[in-house]
């Protein structure tokens, strides 16, 4: 009961420290001493958070079987990474996990100069509900009967990227909650300027964290799936990139409000909209709603209704109290021209607000449908068309916004930076050289090869930072990757002969076998490709059953393109059944087989339950005799095999012992040696992928640069006691 107790004591001093919070507000005799005994509290309750996922933690390197959460997630043959990444495997684990940084971050507000009194009322009341919904669905409740070892983390997710991918993801969800309390705050306290630079950095900072988090689990899907992409516009990918379209957006909108107060009012609408999405996707991804759409949803396990009704509930209040407090923000034109720098950013937000816009649509299409009562959903066919016009404009935005100038004009930028027309020529030549079938692709990708050149050279001008030059040229790196690689993507099926060498878009190829790593537990398809007969591997592992759980594909990296090779499953041979019966000699070719007798094991509870055989297998008069065994593996029946004469395999998959039979697989190794080997592996050619993995870490590396930047000027200005009022003017963003 210690964790449940940490969580529901927890909650309880949340509740009181939101009570201190609000009634020093409305209360000036007793402000200070209210506000002090708030921190005091949400430090404490912040404390307890820590006790709760420390005991969780503790349970799950404990293997403590006789918890759900941990007989769900854990065994005890996990290796001690992935037992930790088995904290946040399951639903009850990840709300865990996003309530302590959550926590963690209400301590960094706390820290002097510390977040004021109406900001730090709406950011506990968060981490009220957060402490709620895990009573809820905690991850503290005992099984009825203890278990000797656990189910396992599912082989799929036994994978470093996918290991640290939900952690980083968490991060910018837990980050986003603090832009949002600071501008529902200022709104209550009317303070409309104070809450811009703290926003600015905390949504630079989940920008970086809820990229990351995103590209990290495309290199995983892309890495071990097998089905040769890194985005599939799948709903709970979606449910993280609509936040992060909205936090971009922000961005953009803050930028414009540190010279037009008249963008406040926007940046407002954005920064609530940006952490709206946020519990919005949570409740698709974890109401069950999704588990018919979705391989990454979670099933509906009591919990949808309450996380339904806090989106409700947490729209209607924000959006509220934003209608109300309109009178009061301040007023003013957005930009003077349309030409100048505070227009491009707009558009540059309207862009992404319009590209979040058509996913989140795309996205709830099968909640609307199954109200409507033919559930359905969006084919990645439909995101691919929609998003080209925009990935077009958002090229165009990356080019002219940088090279424009605040309250200017941009209308001679054609004469200025002719020279750019250059790279849109050698865009063009990429282009015809993936031989690019489709006019937008190649459009975007023309822009998208101008617009890196465009900003490196802005912030080489120091008209633009080199934080922002960063994030810019990665999302053009991004933009080209994602042209170059889907647009001009190849793929074939070849049918390889084991030690046969064949020429696959322009690389020879072998296929060299299969082998079995010592523990038994996987099993590599080996080929050999290039000139230096580079060795690339396709992983198969298997889960507790024996039975192939996950495949990652082989792939042979070159600085222009990948070669991506997917070994097609296929039914194995099945070796053919045989019933022995008790005392009565089989013969099979020149073996005889007679099932002996067979005994119990492990009825006692002091190990798994097994049943043992004893087979003799005779040969030119020799007999020896194997010992196959059908074990209980967690609910499982799984049947060992044997080999006799070191020749022939016996693989038990059955037994009747009324009747005094047991059923078996049998397999001569030497005639299985001399049928041929093949296997059928789909390639695919990948050009420019590279571009992809390079633009995510531009991007990543920009926000949080350009995040680092701002909290440092904002410190200083606060340290020393300078108005944070709103500049009125400005060369760089």
């Amino acid at each position: 009961m210690i964790g449940y107790g940490a969580v529901l004591l927890a909650l309880v001093v949340t509740m009181f420290a939101v009570g201190c919070y609000w009634s020093s507000g409305s209360n000036p005799i007793r402000a200070k001493h209210l506000a002090s005994t708030a921190r005091f509290l949400y430090s404490v309750s912040a404390g307890l958070v820590g006790v709760a996922a420390g005991y969780l933690l503790y349970l799950i390197l404990g293997d403590r079987f006789d918890y759900a959460y941990v007989f769900s997630y854990s065994s005890r043959e996990l290796a001690l990474g992935y037992k930790v990444a088995a904290f946040w495997a399951g639903q009850e684990g990840s709300f865990m996990l996003w309530l302590v940084f959550h926590a963690v971050f209400g301590m960094v507000l706390l820290q002097k100069p510390a977040a004021p009194m109406p900001v730090m009322t709406v950011y506990a009341l968060i981490q009220a509900v957060l402490l709620g919904l895990l009573l809820v669905k905690s991850p503290f409740m005992m099984l009825a009967e203890p278990r000797v070892d656990g189910v396992g983390l599912n082989p799929l997710l036994q994978d470093m990227w996918m290991a640290i991918h939900p952690p980083v993801l968490f991060l910018g969800y837990a980050a986003l909650a603090v832009p949002f309390a600071y501008a529902l705050g200022s709104m209550w306290a009317n303070r409309h300027q104070d809450w811009l630079k703290p926003a600015a950095v905390w949504t630079l900072f989940a920008l970086s964290s809820l990229g990351t988090g995103m590209f990290l689990g495309g290199f995983w899907a892309y890495k071990v799936l097998g089905w040769g992409g890194y985005w599939a516009w799948d709903p709970v990918e979606n449910s993280s990139l609509v936040p992060w379209l909205a936090a971009g957006a922000v961005i953009h909108l803050l930028a414009i409000a540190r010279v037009r107060v008249g963008a406040i009012k926007q940046a407002y609408a954005g920064v609530i909209a940006s952490f709206i999405l946020v519990l919005y996707g949570t409740f698709l991804t974890r109401s069950g709603v999704l588990s018919d759409f979705s391989t990454h949803s979670f099933t509906d396990e009591g919990i949808g209704g309450l996380l339904g009704l806090t989106v409700l509930v947490a729209t209607f209040v924000a959006f509220v109290l934003y209608i109300v407090k309109w009178p009061s923000m301040p007023s003013g034109e957005l930009y003077s021209r349309l030409s100048g720098r505070e227009f491009m950013l707009a558009l540059t937000a309207l862009v992404l607000a319009f590209l979040g816009a058509l996913v989140f649509v795309g996205m709830s299409t099968p909640l609307v449908s199954m109200a409507l009562g033919s559930a359905q959903s969006v084919s990645s066919a439909f995101y691919n068309q929609a998003t080209l016009p925009l990935a077009v404009a958002i090229g165009a935005a990356l080019i002219a916004g940088p090279l424009s100038k605040w309250g200017g004009s941009c209308g001679g930028l054609g004469k200025e930076y002719w020279w750019l027309g250059l790279f849109l020529l050698g865009g063009l030549g990429v282009s015809m050289w993936l031989k690019l079938m489709q006019s937008l692709a190649a459009i975007a990708l023309c822009l998208a090869v101008t617009a890196a050149v465009a900003n490196g050279y802005a912030a080489w001008k120091r008209t633009l930072s080199w934080a922002a030059a960063c994030s810019h040229i990665g999302i053009a790196f991004l933009l080209a990757g994602i042209m170059a690689s889907g647009a001009a993507s190849q793929s074939v099926v070849v049918t390889f002969n084991k030690g046969q060498i064949q020429t696959v878009f322009g690389q020879q190829i072998s296929y060299e076998g299969t082998e079995l790593e010592p523990a038994g537990k996987d099993s590599y398809n080996m080929f050999h490709i290039g000139p230096d007969k580079t060795i690339v591997q396709a992983l198969t592992k298997l889960n507790k059953a024996g039975m192939p759980a996950a495949r990652e594909p082989a792939i042979y990296r070159s600085l222009l393109a990948d070669i991506y090779i997917a070994p097609i499953e296929k039914e194995a041979e099945v070796s053919p059944e045989l019933t022995l019966i008790k005392d009565q000699p089989l013969a099979q070719e020149d073996v005889s087989l007679t099932f002996v007798k067979f005994s119990m094991a492990g009825m006692d509870g002091s190990a798994a339950v097994k049943v043992q055989t004893v087979i003799a297998v005779t040969v030119g008069g020799q007999t020896q005799e194997v010992r196959p065994e059908l074990t209980n593996q967690n609910g499982h029946i799984v049947g060992s095999t044997v080999t006799a004469f070191d020749r022939y395999q016996l693989h038990i998959t059955g037994l009747r012992p009324g009747e005094g039979q047991v059923t078996i697989e049998f397999n001569d190794k030497k005639v299985s040696a001399v049928r041929p080997v093949r296997l059928e592996a789909e390639i695919s050619y990948k050009p420019l992928i590279n571009l992809v993995w390079l633009g995510a870490f531009l991007i990543t590396m920009g926000t949080g640069w350009a995040g680092a930047k701002k909290l440092l000027c904002h410190r200083q200005v606060q340290q020393r006691g300078q108005n944070p009022d709103v500049r009125t003017t400005s060369r760089t963003r």
